[in-house]
């Protein structure tokens, strides 16, 4: 074996287990020369290897550095902080099985059974009463991409030079409706002033999440979502309402669909509040467009999935959901509280107050200028380039063991951005 294969081998090796991690400099060309007796160039040609392996990378001025791998791995698990989901590991799979057993027991064939196209009537009765919201206007769909994938099909002819999105905003709707115009953001929501410009100079449709709102976590006050209605009514205007998670807010402020249900499309998903593969979530529309909106559930999938929505109602009226989402909040709390301690060890990094969710938007002083970083970079959100300089990292899609070791791994990242 040539020798530079042999370094290669020596240095792969250590960085598999673990004792060369992610993120750190491994030794200088000098030193492996100097340890094995050889010239600069075999251990070049040595490097060179495990660059092409994908194992190093090198940093002109810096070194050569252990390389961040697309997702943070640990024995065939996938430490990832970029994805805003609940992990599946909280869901209570017992109490599932309890149900989709007694569904099956009573119901036997009709478990299977298609739902109408506006969805099953026992979970629209129900959805109404947990949320507070009419039942005459709402429609079940396949989550909330879909919600926003009707509205789309509804204001065809309208989009997407008539509609304007908050900046930054959910990447889903950029890419869906082809965004062109956006609105900046303050801690409180959008300036109004603005807004109002914006809105009298041809805006039809506003997309907003009003109620931790990704990826930045606030929540719209009180008086901005007053005059946000106000500004939808006057110029006619109407407003897509995504309600990302209001679960986790403690303060409920009122929502757009409560102020201006005349000028409000409100959309929900319950896999964003329980578990992905649930697909299932709802919307409340206007009564002047329920009828258009019926039509383009029928053309996209005539019905959401009947054996899910009879899950989700009894889910709900046994109590089960309510429980998962206290549940749920104690964890995301207690999470968010070791992973704030944990950035804000690092000097570079600012977090804006008052977030909410399973999420932190984070400011750095100067663009991470790291490979295959773990959290969503700014720029899958925004066409700004402020944008460059900030990250979503999210903390709720680990279970319990790997949001442990995904935060060690993470305080290496830390140690070399500020280095």
């Amino acid at each position: 074996m040539p020798l530079y294969e042999e370094i290669a081998r020596q240095i792969r090796e250590r960085i598999v287990n673990g004792e060369y991690p992610p993120g750190e400099r491994i030794p200088s060309i000098r030193h492996f020369a100097g340890r094995f007796g050889c010239n600069k160039l075999t251990v070049q040609k040595a490097f060179e290897r495990l660059t092409a392996e994908g194992l190093l990378e090198k940093i002109v001025g810096s070194g050569s550095y252990v390389k961040f791998p697309e997702k943070i791995q640990s024995a065939g698990e996938v430490y990832d902080l970029s994805t805003d989901y609940l992990s599946e590991s909280f869901f209570p799979h017992g109490l599932a099985g309890e149900i989709f057993q007694e569904i099956f027991k009573r119901q036997e064939g009709g478990a299977l059974s298609a739902a109408p196209i506006a969805g099953d009537p026992g979970l629209i009765e129900v959805l109404g009463r947990f949320y507070q919201l009419p039942t005459r206007r709402m429609l079940v769909v396949s989550g909330a991409q879909q919600g926003l994938d009707l509205a789309a099909k509804v204001f065809a002819a309208r989009v997407p030079d008539t509609i304007l999105f908050e900046d930054p905003t959910y990447p889903g709707a950029i890419s869906l409706f082809k965004a062109r115009h956006f609105i900046p953001l303050d801690r409180f929501g959008p300036r109004i002033e603005t807004l109002e410009t914006r809105m009298a100079d041809g805006i039809r449709l506003f997309y907003t999440m009003p109620s931790v709102h990704n990826p930045t976590g606030i929540s719209y006050s009180t008086a901005r979502r007053e005059a946000v209605a106000r500004l939808a009514e006057t110029h006619g205007v109407f407003i897509i309402e995504d309600d990302y998670l209001s679960e986790f807010v403690d303060d409920r402020r009122p929502r757009f669909v409560d102020i201006a249900p005349a000028r409000t499309i409100y959309i929900k998903s319950l896999s964003q509040t329980t578990v992905a593969g649930l697909r299932l979530g709802f919307m409340v529309v206007p009564a002047s467009l329920y009828d258009h909106f019926i039509h383009a559930k029928y053309t996209s999938d005539i019905g959401s999935n009947g054996l899910m929505q009879k899950f989700f109602d009894a889910f709900v009226r046994g109590g089960g959901y309510r429980r998962f989402l206290d549940s749920i909040t104690e964890r995301m709390q207690a999470r968010k509280a070791r992973l704030v301690k944990l950035l804000n060890t690092a000097g570079s990094l600012t977090l804006a107050p008052g977030q909410h969710g399973g999420s932190l938007w984070v400011q750095c002083r100067n663009r991470p200028n790291l490979p295959h970083v773990p959290w969503a970079p700014g720029r899958q959100f925004s066409f700004n380039p402020a944008m460059e300089n900030c990250f979503r990292i999210s903390f709720m899609a680990l279970n319990d063991a790997d949001f442990d070791r995904a935060l060690e791994y993470l305080e290496r990242i830390l140690k070399r951005l500020d280095g």
